[in-house]
């Protein structure tokens, strides 16, 4: 074992946790700009964070990534058929620099918020997808079959992403989440 292990451990957990803060500021921002936008976390207050428990997977063990799906406001509880996603990657595996990745996806039959955020929990991460993309550069689209293990409830999926340097504000962040989703959503897009 190295020499002064505790204190590179504690010093090394103290940074980290400086670096969640700073991820639980940027997901407090999307919190508001989809608030704005009609949008409410699917699963409240929890974020998703996909931990491995392997002994011999010691790279999976640091978190990669932290996940929140939203949908829209429903005060009658019923099913949707649009959601949207937002994924803070600290280690993609699509760059070499962290990413905030955005997801939009329709579904052709309705899905409830439990059952979203359940196949959201139990699939891989959205980002994945990215490290093949298409059409553009850090984005994504596809239907379900070229996306069985990520979010299987949606018809279609459509991917961004950008690197967490082009976020600078909290302004600066609405206008490229939002700007994307309206876009996304709109008519002419489908």
């Amino acid at each position: 074992m190295e020499e002064h292990l505790g204190e590179k451990i504690y010093e090394a957990s103290c940074f980290i946790n400086d670096i969640y803060q700073q991820v639980q500021i940027l997901l407090l921002a999307c919190d508001a700009a989809f608030d704005r936008a009609g949008l409410v976390p699917a699963n409240g207050n929890e974020v998703e964070l996909h931990r491995a428990r392997n002994l011999y997977a010691v790279e999976a063990w640091s978190q990669r990534a932290v996940g929140r799906v939203y949908v829209p406001r429903q005060p009658d509880g019923k099913g949707l058929k649009a959601f949207v996603a937002v994924e803070v990657h600290l280690r993609p595996r699509s760059a070499t620099h962290a990413l905030l990745v955005l997801a939009y996806a329709e579904a052709s039959g309705e899905a409830t918020p439990q059952a979203l955020t359940r196949q959201y929990r139990d699939g891989e991460w959205l980002e994945d997808l990215l490290v093949q993309p298409s059409p553009g550069p850090n984005e994504w689209r596809g239907g379900r079959a070229e996306h069985p293990r990520h979010l299987p409830l949606a018809d279609e999926l459509k991917l961004k992403s950008w690197p967490l340097t082009d976020i600078t504000d909290e302004s600066a962040l609405e206008h490229h989440l939002i700007s994307r989703l309206r876009e996304w959503a709109s008519p002419q897009s489908r």
